[in-house]
């Protein structure tokens, strides 16, 4: 088949570079109108349900919302684990399904669950919603607005009512999260005193004020010609309207809105709030829709903000469009990587032709690259995959490898041609080229595929390893395939156009005339001593082998974004005030930091967002200026600095892609998570408190934090039923009125032009400040008149809780942090050690590790044990090719040569063993097993097919006939990573880098010892008969 394929190509070359042709052109369309992203996908299938609870503290949403909800969803097919957080008025629950099923089915899935869940909930409670579907890296972009003339409600209604809207109409945009501002109500807000000198409680109030205000519809007239709809106007829409509107009627006269509340324009109580550069501000987080792609919709975002930035002039405020952009960091790789294609190809041809000899043979082999990479494209656009850094990152990694079938083709057949130029009875040109290219083909097939099937495991491995690193093994064999096919057809077709009637000159090129006699020389000199030369190769990989347990891992390396993420909590129960107090100190400084562009914050949380954080909690979003990645983590020691130094908060600093991935794993931003499990949560607050105080003396622990703090102070209203029934009121009637009174009741809506508000019922905010405000409530009697809340409950302060976590519907303690200085790995082998070892677990309570520590050991497991799975294929493969289990054997020698390259480059440059540099050790063995074929193949052709014995000259002469391809191959593989192994801490070269170095490493040293060590070994044990095969 692979000769019919051959002869096919030769007879109608010029259809075939026809068609290579357009095939290129295609390519390059396709890819200019391909979008690019940062990562694949690699947040797991999940459902994240949100449900407002207003009012409810941490423990009653637990009760009384969570587990309802958890209950409810279980069961359902393909869910694979069910975690939830329950904070003041607000429970989040996010269901993880398998890979195997469909996100939009379980959607539908879990919505028709909860559609029966609304009637089993208290009332007031908000219908339990699932949050809009968004990418896993979520953020497209981060914007802010500041103004000098207006204030924070006027430019949160601009917000709401026109930014916003504009933004959500963009392609690509699920959400848009809107932290700080104000938020606008027309406010009824009740004065005790004058309530208690009218004898009206808050119910009554609130009750007076739902019939006071709205729009209901009215039907319509209808004769024998016309239907006339009927329409109501004279609603109260400002202040001195509502104020006159009457809210009991007496003998005495009518008592007004305006006799016992202050009416005006006011804003519903915050529950976030928003700083820019220090500045008060809104801060817009925009969220991308599943499968977005992140530059095309961060464009077409920042185009609509161009369209209206001139209206937002007009009204004195200030757009910051660019307080966060991922884009910049894909923008900046694709740079580099682009820049690193471009100088790998040049070092490739460059190659070839000081190798070759001739510019036609660099050609020939050089076309290869655009061809195979383009074609590759091709089909993953056609399969719709979207291209991002992991895509390219495999195509830059093939990128040395898929012109090698084309060297060892075109090298050969150049080879033959001379020779058959020289014969006193030469063949037809196609003969020549057909029969050389056969010569080689069979090998350049089987290495081919082995090269692939060493990178099948990548596609196999689970979990957010696999969905992040599956794309760049499917490309890197896609593109391997792709230049196998290059080979079988275009390559002989241009070296019958290119080289079949050139005038090609006897003699071997310059630089191979040079190599040759040192070469010859110095493998007659090595076979001499085979058994030392052997004794002191196995001696290096044994140096090799024994300095692997002494790398560090780590899941993904340091990621150069040019932005840093930075949290803070400080005690639970502090005001938005006071964070963003603290805030302005942190940005001041944060600012006086060389290469930082802006800082932004925003403290509690959004209104329509999933996140769960209290007004304790403020996260910043650090941009630096374009920068080294050596730069850029000075920036980050200096900003650790700065807040080890700053007194009364907890923090963590790291950058967004990293946090989102660790978040994916874990739930939390920090790389290292302990779980403890318990249904007693003072046990569980005393056992993590244990380990976080461990946790903080094992070196390298940074960013220690305890994730559901006790403490958060709590005003307990403690209502006494025999004064209840002495004063005629039931529970939930006192209930309600202090939800109106302190959360705020909405009553109803006014409009202004086509902009809503809220009409709201809440007490002014001087009398929701103090312990004694909640006793002096007024609360109406059945009968007329009213009573003090402090007369019919007990009002006391005590602890509770912020938040409360359930993961599987358990309860749980969540201790968290970062490691510095330190190789992961070994960090949590200490960690987990010491907490099983000195914190004794009484029984319903038990630790569980978790986090990107464990995914990445995890990892590498599950790498390891695919690896050698399919490892028995490259054996079969092996076997195959050359016939003899002997051969297969002598091969593998040059395995763990290749290991002790990599090895020591990555001991050199100082990296640590990510999942991205196994990935690199699983690229080398697939190359080294590959050259190593093409020799072993070549010896067994001289025996065979030309007739020579197995001698020191036979094993020289092999050796030197395939020193060309060898060193061509493996020289343009190294010198096409040289770019991206140099200087890998830069952006784009973060996980490619190490995975270069180490194949650049591996490669010196395997084809050391393919060229000078394996020659020695097949002459001392390997075995080839003519006429019998291998």
């Amino acid at each position: 088949m692979l000769g019919a394929i051959v002869r096919f190509s030769v007879r109608y070359r010029g259809l075939v570079v026809m068609l290579a042709g357009l095939l290129m052109a295609y390519g390059g369309y396709a890819l200019s109108r391909a979008g690019l992203d940062i990562f694949p996908e690699f947040s797991p299938k999940q459902v994240v349900i949100q449900t407002e609870a207003p009012g409810l503290s941490s423990a009653q949403v637990e009760i009384l919302v969570s587990q309802v909800i958890e209950n409810a969803v279980g069961g359902l097919i393909g869910l694979q684990s069910v975690r939830s957080e329950s904070i003041q008025g607000l429970s989040i629950i996010t269901l993880v399904f398998d890979e195997e099923t469909d996100i939009y089915r379980n959607r539908q899935l879990v919505a028709e669950r909860l559609a029966g869940v609304a009637s089993l909930l208290p009332a007031g409670i908000g219908p339990p919603v699932p949050v809009p579907l968004s990418s896993s890296s979520a953020t497209i972009l981060t914007i802010g607005v500041e103004s000098g003339h207006l204030d924070l409600m006027e430019l949160r209604s601009l917000v709401d009512w026109s930014l916003v809207p504009r933004i959500l109409g963009v392609p690509g945009v699920a959400d848009v999260n809107v932290f700080g501002g104000e938020q606008k109500q027309l406010q009824i807000r009740p004065l005790p005193d004058r309530l208690r000198l009218y004898r009206i409680g808050v119910d009554e109030l609130v009750e007076a004020a739902g019939r006071a205000t709205g729009v209901v519809g009215t039907g319509f007239l209808e004769n024998r010609n016309q239907r006339i709809t009927l329409q109501t106007s004279g609603q109260p829409v400002t202040p001195e309207e509502l104020a006159g509107v009457v809210v009991r009627h007496t003998e005495g006269g009518n008592i007004l809105f305006g006799d016992v509340a202050e009416i005006g324009h006011g804003a519903a109580p915050r529950i976030g709030a928003a700083a820019i550069n220090g500045r008060p501000g809104i801060v817009m987080m925009v969220i991308g829709q599943y499968g977005a792609n992140t530059l095309t919709v961060s464009r077409a975002v920042e185009a609509a903000l161009a369209e209206y930035r001139p209206v937002l002039e007009q009204q004195g405020v200030k757009l910051h469009p660019n307080l966060f952009r991922p884009a910049n960091y894909i923008e900046t790789s694709l740079h580099n990587l682009t820049g690193h294609l471009l100088v790998g190809g040049a070092f490739v041809v460059l190659v070839l032709v000081l190798f070759l000899f001739n510019l036609r043979t660099a050609l020939i082999s050089a076309i290869a690259i655009p061809l195979s990479l383009l074609s590759a494209v091709i089909v993953l656009l056609e399969m719709g995959v979207n291209l991002n850094i992991m895509v390219l990152g495999g195509l830059a990694i093939a990128l040395g490898e898929v012109v090698d079938d084309a060297i060892i083709d075109t090298e050969n057949i150049f080879r033959r041609l001379r020779e058959n130029r020289s014969s006193p009875s030469p063949l037809p040109i196609h003969e020549v080229v057909y029969r050389a290219s056969m010569e080689v083909r069979g090998s350049v097939v089987y290495a081919s595929f082995i090269v692939a099937l060493v990178f099948v495991p990548l596609l196999t491995l689970g979990g957010v390893a696999g969905r992040l690193f599956s794309p760049l093994g499917f490309s890197y064999i896609l593109a391997i395939l792709a230049s196998l096919g290059v080979a079988l057809t275009v390559t002989p077709a241009l070296c019958y156009l290119l080289l079949g009637r050139a005038r090609l000159s006897g003699r071997q090129p310059p630089l191979i005339r040079l190599l040759l006699p040192p070469y010859g020389l110095a493998l007659r000199l090595i076979t001499r001593v085979p058994t030392l030369t052997i004794f002191g190769s196995l001696l290096l990989c044994l140096l090799g082998a024994s300095i692997l347990p002494m790398l560090g891992g780590r899941f993904l390396p340091e990621l150069r974004e040019g932005h840093y993420i930075v949290h803070t909590a400080s005690a639970s129960g502090t005001s938005l005030e006071e964070s963003i107090r603290t805030g302005t100190a942190l940005t001041r400084q944060f600012l006086q930091i060389p290469g930082v562009v802006s800082v932004s914050q925003w403290a509690g949380r959004a209104e329509r967002g999933a996140d769960t954080f209290g007004s304790h909690y403020s996260e910043y979003e650090v941009e630096l200026e374009p920068m080294s990645g050596r730069e850029q983590q000075g920036v980050l020691d200096r900003l650790r600095g700065i807040l080890a130094g700053f007194p009364g908060i907890l923090y963590e600093a790291n950058t967004f892609l990293t946090e989102r991935v660790d978040e994916t794993i874990s739930g939390y931003t920090s790389p290292v998570v302990v779980n403890i499990y318990g249904s007693d949560l003072d046990l569980l607050d005393r056992k993590a408190q244990a380990i976080a105080a461990l946790m903080r003396e094992v070196p390298g622990a940074v960013d220690v934090q305890i994730r559901s703090v006790p403490g958060t102070p709590v005003a307990d209203v403690q209502l006494d039923h025999d004064r209840l029934r002495q004063w005629g009121l039931r529970p939930k009637e006192v209930y309600l009125a202090l939800q109106a009174a302190f959360e705020g009741a909405v009553v109803g809506h006014y409009y202004e032009g086509n902009r809503v508000f809220d009409i709201a019922v809440v007490l002014p905010p001087e009398h929701r400040r103090r312990l004694s405000d909640i006793g002096n409530l007024p609360l109406g009697l059945p009968g007329g008149g009213v009573v003090e809340l402090g007369q019919v409950a007990r009002i006391t302060q005590v602890e509770g809780r912020y938040n409360i976590l359930h993961k599987g519907g358990q309860r749980l303690q969540t201790v968290t942090c970062n490691v510095s200085g330190r190789e992961m790995s070994d960090f949590l082998n200490e960690l987990r050690t010491r907490v099983l070892n000195e914190i004794p677990f009484e029984a319903g309570a038990y630790p569980e590790f978790t986090g990107a520590a464990v995914e990445q050991a995890q990892a590498r497991e599950d790498l390891i044990l695919h690896s050698l799975l399919a490892g028995v294929g490259v054996l079969i493969l092996v076997y195959i090719a050359l016939g003899s289990l002997r051969h297969v054997l002598l091969v593998l020698i040059n395995l763990p040569f290749s290991l002790l390259g990599g090895v020591l480059a990555v001991v050199v440059t100082g990296a640590s063993l990510s999942v991205g540099s196994m990935v690199g050790f699983v690229t080398l063995f697939g190359i080294t097993v590959r050259n190593s074929i093409m020799l072993v193949s070549h010896y067994a052709h001289l025996v065979e097919e030309e007739g020579e014995e197995w001698n020191l000259g036979t094993a020289v002469r092999g050796a030197q006939e395939r020193l060309p391809s060898i060193l061509m191959t493996a020289l343009v593989t190294a010198l096409a990573m040289l770019p991206i192994a140099v200087d890998s801490d830069n952006p784009g070269r973060e996980i490619m880098g190490p995975m270069a170095a180490i194949i650049i490493g591996g490669l010196a040293s395997s084809t050391i010892l393919n060229l000078l060590i394996m020659p020695a070994v097949m002459l001392r044990y390997g075995r080839f008969r003519a006429g019998e095969g291998t």
